[in-house]
């Protein structure tokens, strides 16, 4: 590839990294969903390459995003050691189940909960949207019995409160195994996983999305090491996406700030139900062409 062409071939997996992370952190998500299929069938890099490039990538988005939203003072660090309690256990598991079992059935799974989780989400937004002022939901279940009490407050003095109980402290520890399970077996960040149920939960988005960025950077960390060992890594691809989504990743959390939180929960919604109708199609598909075969 000559010189010039390059240039353009840099600029364009800039530009790539920038718009992609700038409007997945602005969500709390990473975007690595988006640009790995973006390299391989728009681009037509190797899809070995494509997938550590991306992991690169998106580690680098999920860093700068993670430091533009402490800086905002909106990540509540105890939630996010909640959802990574057992969040190595699930990636090792996760990772020798690629061996021994179809990670379609997995995938399965994961799609049947992103559609659950994202009809629920949006019912809920839009009952409250409906809903008179004056009668506004009192909280979830869980944050209603709460035992575990937190309020973060920002740097612009806002503060966001939230309760869980029992139940929600056993569903965060718990999910923050089937994360790491789902970004073993599957290669994705677990960070929709996270966020899902952190919104479920009834945490605040505002605090919920910044949360579940920083809660991505340990998974994301280990991800990079095990690619670059592998070899998996093209610098000079890396490279420019990189800086793309280090941009991306401060300007996302700035995003986040000026738009409403139910526009955001309805965004969120709507990209884990294309989520997880695209996961179930996919591996109700292999699935059934194996039994086929068989």
């Amino acid at each position: 590839m000559g010189g010039e062409m390059w240039l353009e071939f840099a600029t364009l997996l800039f530009s790539l990294g920038l718009t992609v992370t700038a409007a997945a952190s602005a969500l709390g998500l990473a975007g690595g969903a988006i640009i790995s299929p973006l390299l391989i069938l728009g681009l037509g890099i190797e899809p070995r390459l494509a997938v550590g490039t991306t992991i690169l990538g998106v580690f680098a988005a999920v860093l700068s995003a993670s430091v533009a939203y402490l800086r905002q003072g909106r990540v509540d660090i105890w939630l996010a050691l909640l959802f990574d309690a057992l969040d190595i256990l699930g990636v090792a598991l996760g990772a020798y189940m690629t061996i021994v079992l179809l990670p379609d059935v997995l995938a399965l799974c994961m799609g049947a909960f992103l559609l659950y989780s994202g009809s629920r989400l949006a019912l809920r937004v839009l009952r409250q949207w409906l809903r008179p002022p004056n009668n506004q939901d009192s909280g979830s279940p869980d944050q209603r019995g709460g035992i575990w009490h937190r309020v973060v407050v920002d740097r612009g003095g806002e503060a966001f409160s939230y309760s869980l109980g029992r139940r929600g402290l056993a569903v965060a520890v718990v999910g923050s195994f089937f994360s790491g399970l789902v970004s073993g077996m599957l290669g994705l960040g677990g960070g929709v996983m996270d966020l899902s149920l952190m919104l479920l939960l009834g945490i605040p988005i505002e605090v919920a999305a910044p949360t579940a960025m920083f809660g991505m950077l340990l998974t994301r960390a280990s991800s990079v090491v095990a690619h670059a060992l592998l070899g998996n890594i093209s610098l000079k691809l890396a490279a420019p996406l990189a800086l793309g989504a280090l941009v991306g990743g401060q300007i996302g959390p700035r995003l986040a700030k000026r738009i409403r939180p139910e526009a955001l929960k309805l965004a969120f919604a709507s990209i884990v139900l294309v989520l997880g109708s695209l996961l179930l199609y996919r591996s109700l598909t292999a699935i059934l062409g194996a039994l086929k075969l068989s």
